[in-house]
């Protein structure tokens, strides 16, 4: 008795389990009085506006959608729509959306630490080319998708992990690809955000979404318009939509990206014919005129809207199981969770990189037992890719009760640990020499679990320098030490009267070494000694009045800077300021002659915009504050483009120098490709200062004034610069510079 109790005990579960399994595999299941109808949602990029204007005309007919399955941009919308939102409501977040956030993943400048800012000023040419120390490495993608999912977290809000997509208001499927096999990837489960991303991941142009140990790409390549996938499911009608582009003519096929994207539809259109033949009778298939719009084109994107209506509208109204259908649907409630201000219960960190759990949270900076907010969570997650060596950093929230939990998950770069980063500088003023730069830097990074690096540059040209430096990071405490050295050779042009003598050649070698505090990322202090020692080789004209044409001297102390950084960009800034302190106590050993000085220089940034217009406010002082050491040594200077345009560089020089200028920038065209921007600005100055040699000399009423007026464009090598410069010295330049100024 017993043994038949438990046999049928088994059985009754074993088909319980298989129907809970049947309900969630097949979600029509659960539709019996009527057809069932899945909505399947194609993909085409910037096109996809156009299934808003579907749903809402679905939504105006009062069609019920009993599942929905998408494809790249088609799983986005038809994500938003199965989660609860109505077709207005993402038609408000699509308008209000930047969607070139989504394809570029670097931050604002003003959203990186002091030392990496630096950097990428130095060296603007960032390739992210990986080097190992045997071989050059490049990432998986030229995109490596941060910034999409930054993108959909911000629409989507927050989601617990899901069991089944069932689950969501509207049950829902986002089809992917694997980039092993090129297999279609149906995604039922999980993060709906990362699940999204995979299927919207281009290939070769968006890094793979690595799910369930697989590499996920862009489900158009395998199936574009997954209506098989709906009829899997049960569906007895199916509403198509249809937004892929034609092929290009062979004047479009002008980019190598543009070939890409044609071979890839050829994969795609091939799909999409396939997928067409299981259509019937029954089913709706909607093809909106989208000619204007390409694939990238997202600043059209809503534009699109319009025309997904009017082509749905004709499709329902010629078809005539849409009125079998009409004023079935019913009323829906988003099933998400609003976050605001709540405790943080606890926090699991699943870590891929080489550094320490502690560092990891330690920068994310919310902490268990305190309150919390999307927009915290946010700033935390780009304070840890800010750092530079993740490739990834991802969240999952889960609510529980009025508590919550917080999966952080952070992905290292698997090109590194070595990185190789460029700089190209060109300089002519038209009337002395010109004057260039050709430079590499390396970057070996989390050299320990708290993001050491060692930082080697090497730059040829008019000016040259070898240098290296090592930054260690002491735990997260915020203090750092550091210790480098580096050979430079700098060429100055020498005048008299305004009059060019030749050129003063300074070839030193340099040791220093600090300890630092950089707990937060705008803020940077250094303190520490430095020893210098070096040759000055003097112009030919100086040859008939001394036996010697060369001065060898050295130099050592101690120094302190502050650094205070939130420019959101080095050269044409539009928020933010900048503090540049530095005190050196230092001994000058010149023709056998020693002499202490304590100098002191101060720079102070500010910027405000409004619109298109910038304007920037600069101050600097810079004086020996003891005695006056040997005038070649310790000397400042103005005289250049916009350090008292018009006048030569370097030909105002004295020991006190003190300098003020506004510039304004109008910004001409935005030239803004999405992942990259490149604007041209207009812009004009006026500035004011002089050098004194003693302090007894200075005497405000002696300031030289000058202006320039320039083109300015942000290239994809730096800052170039097209200028005109007058001064009241009665000198007045042309400038031309390419990357960054010298």
């Amino acid at each position: 008795m017993k043994l038949r109790l438990t046999c049928l005990l088994l059985l009754a579960a074993c088909f319980n389990l298989e129907a809970n399994e049947q309900t969630q595999q097949f979600p029509c299941s659960h539709v019996s009085e009527r057809p069932c109808v899945a909505l399947v949602l194609g993909g085409g990029g910037a096109r996809g506006g156009a299934h808003i204007g579907v749903l809402k005309a679905i939504e105006q007919q009062g069609i019920k959608i009993d599942v929905i399955v998408g494809t790249s941009i088609g799983s986005f919308v038809g994500g938003l729509y199965a989660s609860g939102l109505s077709a207005t409501e993402i038609e408000q977040l699509f308008s209000q959306a930047d969607w070139n956030t989504g394809y570029k993943d670097d931050l604002n400048r003003s959203e990186l630490p002091n030392r990496r800012k630096q950097h990428i000023d130095n060296f603007p040419i960032q390739l992210d080319l990986g080097f190992d120390g045997k071989q050059l490495k490049l990432p998986r993608g030229i995109i490596q998708g941060q910034g999409m999912k930054k993108l959909l977290d911000e629409m989507l809000g927050i989601y617990p992990i899901f069991g089944s997509f069932d689950d969501l208001t509207i049950p829902f499927r986002a089809i992917a690809a694997d980039a092993q096999s090129g297999e279609q990837v149906i995604l039922s489960q999980g993060d709906l955000s990362k699940a999204i991303q995979s299927s919207m991941s281009i290939p070769g142009l968006l890094r793979p979404i690595e799910l369930n140990n697989q590499l996920l790409v862009d489900g158009g390549i395998a199936n574009n318009l997954p209506i098989s996938v709906a009829k899997e499911l049960g569906a007895d009608i199916v509403i198509a939509v249809d937004i892929g582009s034609a092929t290009l003519n062979k004047d479009e096929l002008n980019s190598s990206l543009s070939i890409i994207m044609q071979l890839t539809g050829f994969l795609v259109t091939k799909n999409v014919n396939q997928q067409k033949k299981l259509l019937t009778s029954n089913d709706i298939y909607i093809k909106p005129t989208l000619n204007d719009v390409e694939i990238l084109d997202f600043e059209k994107v809503t534009s699109t809207i319009s025309q997904g209506y009017q082509s749905a509208v004709t499709a329902l109204t010629d078809s005539t199981v849409s009125k079998q259908l009409a004023n079935t649907a019913e009323p829906v409630k988003r099933k998400s969770v609003t976050l605001f201000q709540q405790p943080v219960n606890s926090i699991k960190i699943t870590n891929n990189s080489r550094l320490n759990d502690d560092y990891i949270a330690d920068r994310f900076g919310v902490k268990p037992g305190k309150k919390t907010n999307l927009n915290a969570i946010q700033q935390g997650i780009d304070r840890l890719y800010g750092q530079g060596t993740l490739v990834r950093v991802n969240t999952v929230i889960e609510q529980q009760e009025d508590k919550l939990d917080i999966d952080l998950e952070v992905e290292e770069k698997e090109w590194g640990p070595g990185y190789l980063d460029f700089k190209l500088s060109f300089e002519d003023t038209f009337e002395t020499f010109s004057e260039y730069q050709i430079g590499a830097a390396y970057r070996y990074t989390n050299l320990s679990p708290y993001g050491a690096q060692w930082y080697t540059k090497a730059i040829i040209g008019t000016e040259k320098e070898l240098s290296t430096e090592l930054y260690w990071p002491i735990n997260t405490s915020g203090f750092y030490w550091q210790v480098g050295g580096s050979f430079q050779r700098e060429i100055f042009s020498y005048y008299i009267n305004n009059i060019i003598l030749g050129e003063l050649t300074d070839s030193h070698t340099d040791f220093s070494a600090g300890i630092g505090w950089d707990k937060y990322d705008k803020l940077n202090i250094l303190f520490g000694p430095m020893y210098s020692e070096g040759t000055l080789k003097l112009p030919g004209v100086f040859d008939n009045q001394t036996d010697k044409n060369r001065l060898d001297y050295r130099q050592y102390g101690a120094v302190f800077e502050l650094n205070y950084d939130s420019f959101d960009h080095a050269s044409f800034p539009r928020s933010g300021n900048r503090l540049d302190a530095k005190i050196e106590y230092l001994n000058f050993d010149i023709l056998d002659k020693s002499n202490f000085s304590t100098n002191l220089g101060i720079e102070y940034n500010t910027v405000y915009s409004i619109g298109y217009h910038s304007l920037r406010g600069l101050f600097r002082y810079q004086s020996i504050l003891d005695t006056d050491p040997t005038a070649l040594i310790g000397l400042s200077s103005l005289g250049g483009f916009l350090n008292l345009s018009g006048n030569p560089l370097d030909t105002i020089s004295g020991q006190h120098v003190r300098f003020m200028s506004v510039i304004y920038t109008y910004e001409l065209v935005s030239n803004n490709f999405g992942a990259i921007n490149l604007p041209l600005y207009l812009g004009t100055s006026l500035e004011a200062g002089n050098a004194w040699q003693t302090k007894s000399d200075i005497d405000y009423s002696d300031l030289i004034y000058s202006s320039s007026v320039f083109l300015g464009w942000d290239s994809p090598v730096g800052p170039a610069y097209l200028a005109y410069g007058q001064s009241t010295t009665g000198d007045e330049s042309f400038y031309l510079f390419l990357g960054i100024p010298f």
